[in-house]
């Protein structure tokens, strides 16, 4: 690149979220190390800046709104020695050369720079999937938002995006939704799930629909979208009878499906999960190149904000091992692998010796899985080469809502080396 610098750091952390903000809090805490964290926004924070729902319960020990929580997240940063790179977007990621150091090229209003570190924290967060990801047909026309989207107009910019909304998709981020849509004083003419469960907790978005005066209609997908220049409605089809039917509206939001921002990945040795689109990581969220970690929502799409801010804690303890000489465990590793519907197991890999020492209590805390849709009745069953180690039944798991896994209940000692863990589901 012309009118490149070239810059040495310790550590690089890419995304000034919760995850990555929280990372560089506790390595700024624990260490003197040269840490950069490097934002694309002109503010830090992520999405809980547009936000209104409460944050900060499990990592602040306290309820903040969502820009409440990101000002807080931001003042802390900046009382620490941490150098602030916003309006910066990291272009890509080099593997270590020969000096062991990864390097990463950035524009920013500065130009384009280029930055050495020995590790690097990937926490660039999440997106909802678009409306042409979806393949929904029907006319280009404006007044199609995503819940961003939405939540920065309204709660950012201060604007009104319309008067009748349509929500797309009932995960639980089509609730916060809703409570966005009529904080902007709009009509809400309903909410529209594909599948016959919903997939959110049934009780909380029956009292919303109540509250808020909107009806729910499951089983029921988009046909098209109606309307030239502006959204004037939606055509439906209602599955259990193919009833073609419309409903009026001039705002329509696309919720939920959330993938991870994982695009820097693209074109490095770094493997990416074909499940989660994510970076594949161990139980220490480092990824298959050495000294390159990854935490939050750049792993499985979104999850709950302050368990992203911890898990960049524990990647930032985890550097902080590495940088005192720790060496990683030769012993043997397991990889999971999950079969539909189960969407993702993460972390994907574990040290079998991680099972036995202090840590993995510590460590039992990150294991998450989640299902593709809302299943009844469901058994899950944990098989190494047909041998039964872990089974447990559920009355009903939530689609697209993380579930703690409790691999310590596991029976690791029906673990064959060489053997992968697959995660099955059976109702």
């Amino acid at each position: 690149m012309s009118n490149e610098k070239q810059i040495s750091l310790d550590v690089v952390v890419i995304g000034g979220g919760p995850a990555g903000i929280s990372a560089c809090l506790e390595l700024s805490r624990l260490s003197n190390l040269r840490i950069g964290l490097f934002d694309r926004e002109s503010e830090l924070g992520g999405m809980p800046r547009s936000c209104h729902i409460y944050f900060g319960m499990r990592d602040r020990k306290r309820i903040y709104r969502g820009q409440t929580y990101a000002r807080k997240l931001d003042k802390l940063i900046r009382k620490t020695s941490v150098k602030i790179y916003t309006e910066a977007t990291v272009l890509n990621i080099s593997a270590a050369g020969n000096k062991g150091l990864h390097r990463i090229d950035v524009a920013s209003p500065n130009g384009f720079e280029s930055y050495e570190s020995r590790f690097v924290l990937l926490a660039s967060g999440c997106f909802e999937s678009s409306r042409g990801a979806r393949m929904i047909p029907g006319e280009r026309c404006s007044g199609v938002f995503t819940t961003g989207a939405l939540q920065q107009m309204v709660n950012l910019r201060h604007q009104k995006p319309g008067k009748r909304a349509l929500i797309i998709g009932s995960e639980i981020v089509a609730l916060s939704c809703a409570m966005t849509l009529k904080r902007a004083g709009m009509d809400i003419m309903g909410l529209i799930e594909e599948d016959h469960n919903l997939q959110s907790y049934s009780s909380v978005a029956k009292t919303m629909s109540l509250f808020y005066r909107f009806p729910i209609y499951r089983g029921a997908t988009v046909r098209s979208i109606l309307g030239r220049e502006r959204v004037e409605g939606v055509e439906l089809v209602r599955e259990s009878d193919q009833k073609v039917f419309r409903l009026q509206c001039d705002t329509l939001v696309i919720t939920g499906r959330f993938r991870p921002d994982s695009g820097l990945i693209d074109g490095t040795l770094i493997e990416r999960d074909p499940l989660t689109l994510g970076p594949v990581v161990d139980d220490s969220l480092e990824t298959s190149v050495s000294n390159i970690f990854a935490a939050g929502n750049v792993l499985r799409g979104a999850n709950m904000h302050d368990l992203c801010a911890l898990e960049g804690k524990q990647a930032a303890q985890e550097i902080l091992r590495r940088s005192k000489g720790y060496v990683c465990s030769e012993d043997m590793s397991v990889v999971f692998r999950a079969e539909a519907p189960i969407r993702y197991i993460v972390p994907q890999k574990i040290v079998i010796g991680n099972t036995k020492s202090h840590r993995f209590k510590r460590l039992c805390s990150i294991y998450s899985m989640q299902v593709e849709h809302t299943v009844k009745n469901p058994t899950i069953k944990a098989l190494c080469d047909d041998k039964t180690i872990w089974t447990k039944s559920f009355s009903k798991l939530v689609g697209r809502t993380r579930k703690r896994l409790p691999i310590k209940n596991f029976d690791w000692k029906k673990i064959e080396k060489g053997k992968e863990v697959v995660l099955s589901l059976r109702n």
